[in-house]
């Protein structure tokens, strides 16, 4: 009997040692398989600085968000009347290669035959940001339209009208009349989004309605050659027809609305930040836009112009052309000068600045901190209104034609040296153009010179460069000195 007992507790012992081990296996499989996720075979739990909202594993998630925010988004669809000659609505026979019979066609049948209009279409994409029907999307979209289409998800057409628009940010507020309870998007915190992070991007591409894509937020603060620009780059696939529908974060609120894309680029697409739209929303839902406005051009300080400037960092914003008799040229801003602090704000990227001195109101006065000639100057400006503004960049830059001389020059400004490469240059005027047979060409003057004195007369802006040609001209003796890459030379010509 007692080896039956010894037998049953040795039998038990085995079992229990059995279950040991097995459990250290299975343990082991946990470990290895937590590390299969750390090694990214599978997406990981993100986590977000909002503790009110459980953390979303992306894909895993992708279809409950879908099916949640796509009856947010709508379809849009514009008519416009486009005037042409009787032949320009057609494909061109010869496609993109060079027409064999010149300017023939183009010539004839514009000279004599009457124009004609026919009504082009395009395609867009929305979001219902209120469930009374206001909708947001790009100004792009309705731009010029004659009648504007809304479709919902749920197949109902609406005709909407513009409530407000704003052409420089490409934003414009829609209205449509229905008389149910629509669907609204939830408009997040763009600020807090993250480079990295899974976003949704749902629209209209190509007149494919309600397309989903995926991607993540590829950077932040982008600007890409607009006047008011702070977008969010993504690689979720945007294409014609995305334009002013939503990028959407695993929370599904909207953080953004696309809008642009790279000719030829792929997975590269910008997306207004939604805290931009909660700006400018109130003054949209008005219809009327007030500005801030300086009457400055800037440009982003470069390693190149942080040299040539002798700065200590490339933070800020280089003035690079000064309006004249603008808000900033009253105040005394240079071509040249640094903004680094605007209204009490720092300017750590040059982008920021237009935001913040859009954000402020017309007529006020605020401090403007700048770096001049190495030294930190504090300015106080009195800021314009830009609608007001008659004189703005848009136009065609300063430039002044010597008629007698057939030469044309431009400002000495950091954006037109950097243009022809010019460097370590501080006074003169830049020649742009030649005219062939002139007495410019003849002195031996080409593109790209900097003429920097006039018969020992020196040469700093524009206005003065006017005033040594005329007594250039009475005198009937020409002598420029001219600077032309890193020679220095002399160029004579006497008129007869």
């Amino acid at each position: 009997m007692a080896l039956k007992s010894d037998s049953k507790i040795i039998g038990a012992g085995i079992a229990v040692l059995i279950g040991i081990i097995a459990g250290i296996i299975i343990t082991a499989n946990l470990h290895l398989f937590k590390k299969s996720l750390a090694d990214g075979k599978v997406p990981l739990i993100y986590t977000t600085t909002d503790s009110q909202m459980p953390a979303q594993n992306g894909p895993s998630n992708f279809i409950a968000l879908i099916k949640e925010d796509k009856p947010f988004v709508v379809n849009i669809r514009t008519t416009q009347k486009v005037k042409s000659g009787p032949f320009q609505m057609y494909h061109a026979p010869f496609g993109n290669q060079q027409n064999p019979f010149g300017n023939f066609f183009k010539n004839f049948f514009n000279n004599n035959m009457p124009q004609s209009s026919y009504t082009e279409e395009s395609l867009g994409s929305g979001v219902i940001i209120s469930k009374n029907g206001y909708i947001i999307t790009n100004n792009h979209v309705i731009n010029g339209a004659t009648k504007i289409y809304v479709k919902l998800y749920n197949g109902k057409t609406f005709k909407a009208k513009v409530i407000g628009k704003d052409p420089q940010v490409d934003l414009a507020l829609l209205k449509i009349k229905d008389g149910g309870n629509l669907p609204a998007a939830i408009l997040g915190d763009s600020k807090k989004s993250q480079i990295g992070e899974w976003v949704l991007a749902i629209g209209n591409p190509f007149g494919l309605g309600w397309t989903v894509t995926n991607g993540i937020i590829s950077a932040k603060g982008r600007a890409i050659g607009g006047p008011y620009e702070d977008f969010m780059q993504t690689n979720a696939a945007i294409n014609p027809g995305n334009s002013g529908g939503p990028l959407i974060n695993m929370k599904g609120q909207v953080i953004g609305i696309n809008t642009a894309i790279i000719k030829g680029a792929q997975g590269i697409g910008f997306s207004i930040p939604i805290n931009v739209v909660k700006e400018i929303l109130p003054e949209l839902e008005t219809g009327k836009i007030t500005r801030g406005w300086l009457g400055i051009e800037i440009q982003k300080i470069t390693p190149s112009l942080k040299k040539a400037f002798n700065l200590e960092t490339s933070r800020g914003a280089l003035v690079s052309s000064v309006l004249p008799n603008g808000p900033a040229a009253k105040a005394g801003l240079k071509s040249g000068d640094v903004i680094i602090k605007f209204n009490g704000k720092e300017i750590r990227e040059m982008s920021q600045l237009p935001w913040l001195v859009g954000n402020v109101k017309p007529g006020k006065s605020v401090p403007m901190e700048i770096i001049r000639s190495g030294k930190k100057e504090t300015l106080m400006i009195t800021v314009g209104d830009w609608k007001s503004s008659k004189n703005t960049f848009n136009q065609k830059p300063q430039k002044v034609s010597a008629n007698k001389l057939g030469i044309t020059v431009i400002p000495l400004t950091p954006s037109n040296m950097q243009s022809y490469g010019i460097q370590n240059v501080h006074r003169g005027v830049i020649v742009s153009k030649v005219i062939p047979g002139g007495i410019g060409q003849r002195m031996g003057i080409m593109p790209g010179d900097v003429i920097q004195a006039i018969n020992h007369q020196a040469v700093n802006s524009i206005n003065q460069y006017v005033d040594d040609i005329n007594r250039a001209q009475s005198s009937k003796q020409f002598l420029f000195y001219v600077r032309r890459g890193n020679m220095k030379l002399y160029l004579a010509y006497s008129v007869q």
